[in-house]
């Protein structure tokens, strides 16, 4: 019974020390350890040219200001963000601050991994000057898609990744083809060219969540505003989707729900059919393919650039976007372009550990300490410095500019997208394994021929009204008052 009050109150403790507004650290010193993942400087086994510097020179700074308070960045591999996190945080040994995906810190890891730090960006930050709350500087539909149902927001998030498709140019004009795909039937038909000569125009999981949101995004645009507007917040939250699959919009008895899978499945017919066995939330062994010339195309991250010149590739690489839809490939298509409808948080989006998930947090003054570290290094002008020198990612803060580093890669389909209107549609997020788990059994067993459209429909329903259900009952709201 003691160590379970203990344990609830160290958990209940940590959202109110986000919440003090200090400017400073206080009177703690000891060393902070910080998980940065892409953004980590002096990464072992980079070339020196590649190596990243910037987080350490604002460490530096930071140190300086502060004698007593050393930064201390994690430069190891992490092949398993959640598996770390779920693994460390059980032996209360977790990073101080440390890179986790707010969908993931929402849904599948467990409580108490983070503290809530939406009080923290409502207080000001006084290393920006002129600051009210420090939630001012931030993307107004990021913070609210980042949002727990609760209200609490674990990461502070300030930059996208935009996802394209990478292209191996040396196969792709092997077999005729000069000129990168602009429709859904040049795809189509440079994929079967590929097959033909015995290429892999793709070998990877089909993943649903990527793919989906492109086509749903598209046949769902003029209902918009109100997919993304139940919550009264911008974009479109776990709120946002399981009312509209409540309501019977996100379902497919509405045709366009599922009108796309036969299309995708033209186009995943002429990929090697082992990509059904795959991990689904895993891409390594597609971007291993894809380095050693064994795939011609890769649906991929900005951020696999900077993995490619690290690995050394030498073949030419070029990017197009998900191709144009029109009313032969489907009836439902509005026409707008999707292109970035699956951007999302990237490399910046990091969290604070509780002291249940982190010991040493339950030293005296070390959670404002970390947190003041936190405000220091999340400014607008310290985001820009980071993704200027990172290269792949998009700062999505007010005032920040997009500056990519991509050397003489051929970047203009992924800096063309960065440029579109935020517009994305999915059903994917309502509860935890609806997206990556559900229902990508239930595509994967439609696109490989065991199931029918009609079977997979039925599937599907199932899937949803118990993903809004269970939403509905953990975190207790009624639907039905949308």
């Amino acid at each position: 019974m003691n160590r379970r009050l203990t344990l609830t109150a160290l958990i209940l403790a940590a959202p109110a020390l986000a919440s003090t507004a200090e400017a400073a650290p206080g009177s703690w010193r000891g060393t902070i350890y910080m998980s940065a993942a892409d953004y980590a400087p002096n990464f072992p086994g980079v070339k020196k040219e590649s190596q990243l510097k910037v987080f350490q020179q604002i460490a530096d700074e930071y140190e300086k200001l502060y004698p007593g308070i050393k930064i201390r960045f994690h430069n190891q591999p992490i092949p398993d963000t959640n598996t770390m996190i779920r693994v460390k945080a059980a032996a209360g040994e977790l990073f101080d601050v440390y890179w986790a995906q707010a969908y993931s810190l929402n849904s599948t890891l467990p409580k108490g991994v983070a503290v809530d730090l939406a009080p923290a960006f409502k207080q000001p930050n006084a290393y920006i000057p002129g600051n009210k709350a420090w939630q001012d500087v931030m993307d107004k539909a990021q913070l609210a898609e980042g949002r727990n149902p609760s209200g609490a927001v674990y990461t502070l998030s300030g930059d996208k990744v935009a996802y394209t498709i990478f292209y191996n140019k040396d196969l792709l004009k092997k077999v005729g083809i000069t000129k990168a795909p602009a429709t859904w039937p040049e795809l189509i038909a440079a994929s079967k060219k590929l097959q033909a000569a015995g290429i892999f125009p793709m070998h990877a999981v089909p993943a649903y969540p990527w793919w989906s949101r492109h086509f749903l995004t598209d046949f769902y645009s003029k209902d918009y505003a109100k997919l993304t507007g139940y919550d009264g917040l911008p974009g479109q939250s776990p709120l946002d989707e399981a009312v509209a699959i409540h309501k019977g919009i996100l379902t497919p008895k509405d045709d366009r729900f599922m009108s796309w899978w036969p299309v995708m499945k033209q186009f995943t017919d002429t990929w090697p059919k082992d990509y059904l066995t795959a991990d689904p939330a895993k891409n390594y062994d597609a971007f291993q393919d894809f380095v050693g010339q064994k795939e011609a195309m890769l649906y991929e991250g900005s951020y696999k650039v900077r993995e490619m010149l690290d690995a050394g590739v030498k073949f030419p690489v070029g990017a197009f976007n998900f191709p144009k839809l029109s009313k032969n490939e489907s009836k439902y298509t509005t026409g707008v372009n999707t292109a970035n409808a699956y951007s999302g948080t990237g490399g910046f989006q990091f969290a604070m550990s509780t002291p249940l998930a982190n010991k040493t947090m339950r030293e005296k003054g070390k959670p404002e300490a970390v947190l003041d570290w936190m405000r220091f290094f999340g400014t607008p002008k310290n985001l820009q410095r980071l993704t200027t020198e990172q290269g792949t990612y998009a700062p999505t803060w007010p005032g920040t500019s997009v500056k990519l580093a991509l050397s003489n890669f051929d970047s203009g389909a992924i800096t063309s997208q960065i440029k579109l209107p935020e517009r994305s549609i999915g059903a994917q997020t309502a509860s935890a394994n609806l997206g990556w788990v559900d229902m990508q059994r239930i595509f994967g067993l439609y696109l490989s021929g065991n199931i029918t459209l009609d079977q997979a429909k039925a599937q599907a329903q199932t899937v949803l009204d118990r993903a809004a259900q269970d939403y509905a009952r953990k975190n207790k709201v009624d639907l039905s008052k949308y």
